[in-house]
Order: structure tokens, then sequence, then C-alpha cells
């Protein structure tokens, strides 16, 4: 009798143990929970759960969209503005677009404030600092417009704005003054 109560101890035990082992197997693949983090070491998603059905809206609400203001620069302005930019390209490396504006491979060339000169005009919190060669795309008038940073901007530095090189006084744009018709700004490529 003993070792019939030990052989049916021993069998319970084994088939507890194979029903554990499956239980297990049945949870290998099963995620509830997914978290990534960038090289930074920061969360990069908006939500760690995982995501059970593809929805566009919810993908482009991670884009972060900017309201700036617009003004324009040109060479030999009333701020004495040069012939090059920070970046160290010139007017003869640039194009020309139809509203006069110059262009570098085809992205409209603009001045913001950059991380280059801000020992001289200062650091403000929460603000979006630009290196030469970062890439935006600007919506203005309803247009959208690839832009590049190629210069640095002193007025940028106290203010929401992203400054157009251009041509002459004729082409000249200006848009969100005192905040109306301000245009939107995304950034797509970051140095």
């Amino acid at each position: 009798m003993k070792r019939l109560i030990s052989i049916v101890k021993r069998e319970i035990f084994v088939l507890l143990y194979v029903i554990l082992i499956f239980l297990m197997l049945i949870q290998v693949g099963s995620v509830k929970k997914i978290t990534t983090y960038n090289i930074s070491g920061v969360n990069s998603l908006r939500s760690s759960h995982l995501i059970t059905e593809y929805k566009p809206e919810e993908i482009l609400s991670n884009i972060e969209i900017y309201k700036y203001r617009i003004t324009s620069y040109y060479p030999n302005d009333e701020c004495n503005s040069g012939y090059c930019t920070g970046s160290g390209l010139c007017v003869e490396d640039f194009t020309i677009n139809e509203h006069g504006w110059y262009t570098y491979n085809g992205k409209l060339v603009l001045a913001a404030a950059t991380t280059y000169l801000q020992n001289k005009f200062g650091v403000k919190e929460n603000k979006l600092y630009f290196k030469y060669y970062d890439e935006v795309l600007l919506t203005i008038d309803g247009v959208e417009y690839e832009g590049i940073i190629l210069d640095t901007c002193g007025a940028c530095y106290k203010n929401e704005i992203v400054d157009l090189y251009v041509t002459g006084k004729s082409s000249v744009l200006d848009r969100g003054y005192q905040g109306k018709n301000m245009i939107s700004l995304e950034v797509t490529k970051k140095k």
C-alpha cells in the first residue's frame, strides 16, 4: 500500500509538472505591453500599450507642428544682411524660385534661432533651436514647402520666427504678425 501511495504521488507530481510546462508554452508569444527606448534612454512610444489596430490618425497626431511667424531678409537690406549665410553657402550656391525666394537643393533657404549663437543671445526654456542643414516642412498660406536652415537670425531668439532668404524687397514675405496667419512648421530632419 505504501508503495502504491508513493507511485501515485510521483505520478501526480509529474502530471502537475507537465501541466505547468504546458501553461508556460501557451504564454510564449503573448504580449501585453511593449516599451521601446531610443538611444538616449527616452521612451519612444507615446503609449506603451500594444497597438492592435492600425489607425493613421494616431500616427499623425504624434508629429509635432509648431506655429511660427515668417519674415524675410535679403542682401543689403536695412539690417545689412550679406550675400552669404552662416553655413558658408552664398547666393551663387542657390537657385531662385518663382517667388524670388532663394532655394538650396529645392528647399527654401531659412535663418532661425540656432545653437551657434546661444552664448550671445541666450537660451530660452522650451524653445526649439536648430543647427545648419536641419530640414523643415513649412505650410505658408495653405501651401507646403520644404525648407533648410542655413543661417542664424538674431530676432528669432526672442520670438518664434523663421527668416526666409529672398532676392530683394519685392520678394519679401511676412506672415504671422501679432499671431495672425501664422505658418506651420514641422521638423523633418535634425542634425
